[in-house]
């Protein structure tokens, strides 16, 4: 009697012990760290608040949460469309292919950092890129993508809806699948255009997936840091692109721990204020999209 009382336990204990290492211990850890003048090396050497006071009078700090929210307008309207977009197409009773196609929709977001910052600072590349060379055809001067500030923003975000426009359309997908068949078949009987069947029947049901897919992106807008990093890696080693018009609070954080600064309790500090501005950014959010409803 006993064994059976104890064995979920016993099953359920891996999966704490795993969460308990690799989730809640780096955050506590990291939260003494934020306190210590630490380079990884040496005995922490506790300081208080310094490190805090720090990030607070930091400018590049601000910077990057300033190129944070611009990329959040640039990436989100686009990628929230295309993949719901995409998912509409997919799930159509109409398309053909559908495993093959989306395959091919997933693909982008299963490529590694590496090729990606290779592929795109060549095909970018304001000297002899393909993308500068098409431009030129129709007419348009080329455009200096990694040394300008403006387009350097525009590629990383264009580069980043690419690349995730497929996960998001896979989330659409899944919530589409899960509408009632019945309400369209009756819209149908009813004469309601597939327009109307679209703004009328899935956007108006989708309303808890699209709050999802809102916060998930505007949470992995504030985590970028793969695709700047390694474009302007390829491009010449730019930390922060031009002017720092694509430092992230992420590549932030990488710089100070882990350039020649190695300091690592200051960048734990940045890591804290920064889950502090997701976190109050995600509340704000969900409360404006979901408050009406809750209500």
């Amino acid at each position: 009697m006993r064994r059976q009382k104890t064995a979920p336990y016993l099953f359920a204990l891996p999966y704490f012990l795993i969460f308990l290492a690799f989730s809640v211990f780096p955050i506590l850890f990291s939260g003494f760290i934020s306190l210590n003048d630490w380079k990884g090396y040496n005995e922490p050497t506790f300081i208080g608040l310094q490190n805090y006071i720090e990030v607070f009078g930091d400018p590049r700090f601000y910077k990057a949460l300033g190129n944070t929210l611009l990329l959040m307008v640039m990436i989100i309207p686009f990628q929230l469309v295309l993949g719901f977009l995409l998912a509409l197409f997919l799930n159509s009773k109409y398309m053909k292919l559908k495993k093959t196609f989306r395959l091919l929709n997933f693909l982008p977001y299963l490529t590694t950092p590496i090729a990606l910052g290779v592929i795109f600072a060549l095909l970018f590349d304001p000297a002899f890129g393909t993308v500068n060379q098409v431009l030129e055809w129709f007419g348009i001067n080329a455009i200096n993508w990694t040394k300008e500030v403006w387009p350097a923003r525009a590629l990383v975000s264009m580069v980043t809806v690419w690349r995730y426009t497929g996960y998001t359309a896979v989330l659409f997908m899944a919530g589409i699948t899960n509408i009632n068949t019945d309400i369209y078949e009756a819209s149908e009987i009813d004469g309601a255009s597939s327009w109307q069947r679209t703004f009328r029947i899935t956007l108006p049901l989708l309303k808890p997936v699209t709050t999802f897919v809102v916060l998930s992106t505007m949470i992995g807008c504030f985590q970028i840091f793969e695709e700047p990093f390694m474009i302007f890696n390829v491009a010449g080693k730019l930390v922060g692109g031009p002017n720092n018009s694509v430092l992230t609070g992420i590549w932030l954080f990488y710089d100070t721990a882990f350039s020649n600064q190695f300091r690592n309790g200051y960048a734990a500090a940045i890591a804290v204020c920064l889950f502090a501005v997701i976190a109050v950014i995600s509340f704000v959010a969900n409360k404006l999209m979901s408050g009406k409803e809750d209500g």
